[in-house]
């Protein structure tokens, strides 16, 4: 073999390669990475040959790819939305995702493209916002109009475009977290479950004016208000009555005052997108129940 002079020359070739230039990346890049330069996971892996022979030096480490903190982020957002609550069926919309062609009616259409819009808006100025503790509340009669859709397409949006924690909670379950501490076996306090919903960057109440509330869930949720508009937490709300309309269900005006001042009011068309989803829906499962002639 040492007779063999291709073999020498290819040996003395690898030796010179490797005195000017000792490094070696021996990650394979995949297209899992953005910038196609680690094998998706965030590192690449360096080895110097230089110090292969060398006593007490480390010869091979690993170094952050440019993708390793867009892909924290991302872990940090997904670890975000998922402990936001949205509900499942909300889960991943976006903005972009709201159709304004579900409504049939011109007035609903126009109606919800200025929903649509102020939402979008929200979002780009988040910071502006959420200095001044403003947010907004989404308003209509009719049940399946968009609200709780739109609501939570804005709620994924904050998430992923500013980072923050946000909570998503009906106000019929709010209250019923916080009932449940009342049991001697609950692991955690009412101020425990209080004080999450209170320090979340964005809490967002879904359908507050449902029912007629009990003294109980009224203080509750003055208390909860009171203290995010203190501290100009911004809340976001969804109801199917406008927020004058809260003193039937709120008298004292405690709590319709203080969300006048926290939130911008909403209007979403008084036409249910639901009904026809369901439809859209019966009629694709008979296609897979009965086929498609």
């Amino acid at each position: 073999m040492n007779s063999n002079p291709e073999f020498k020359k290819r040996m003395n070739d690898v030796r010179k390669s490797l005195a000017s230039n000792p490094i070696e990346i021996l990650t394979i890049p995949s297209d899992k990475c953005p910038h196609f330069k680690c094998d998706g996971t965030g590192w690449i892996q360096i080895k110097d040959w230089s110090k292969r022979h060398t006593r007490l030096e480390q010869d091979e480490w690993r170094e952050k790819c440019q993708c390793y903190e867009q892909r924290m982020r991302q872990i940090e957002i997904n670890k975000k939305l998922k402990l936001a609550g949205i509900p499942k069926i909300f889960q991943g919309l976006s903005l972009n995702s709201f159709d304004l062609d579900a409504y049939k009616q011109k007035d609903s259409k126009d109606t919800a493209r200025l929903a649509k819009k102020a939402a979008g808006n929200y979002v780009v100025n988040y910071k502006q916002m959420a200095e001044i503790g403003k947010g907004m509340y989404f308003y209509s009669d009719i049940k399946g109009s968009g609200k709780t859709r739109l609501v939570s397409s804005l709620a994924n949006a904050l998430v992923k475009e500013h980072g923050i924690s946000v909570a998503f909670v009906k106000a019929q379950n709010l209250f019923k977290e916080i009932q449940k501490t009342f049991n001697k076996k609950s692991e955690v306090s009412e101020l425990e479950v209080t004080a999450a919903f209170k320090d979340v960057d964005v809490l967002i109440i879904d359908d507050i004016a449902v029912e007629k509330p009990s003294d109980f869930a009224e203080r509750t949720l003055f208390d909860i208000i009171d203290y995010r508009l203190e501290q100009k937490k911004p809340v976001l709300l969804t109801s199917n009555r406008t927020i004058d309309e809260l003193d039937e269900l709120y008298p004292g005006e405690r709590v319709s005052s203080r969300i006048r001042k926290m939130c911008y009011e909403i209007f979403i068309p008084e036409e249910s997108v639901r009904d026809l989803e369901s439809k859209q829906e019966n009629a694709d499962i008979e296609k897979i129940l009965f086929g498609g002639n």
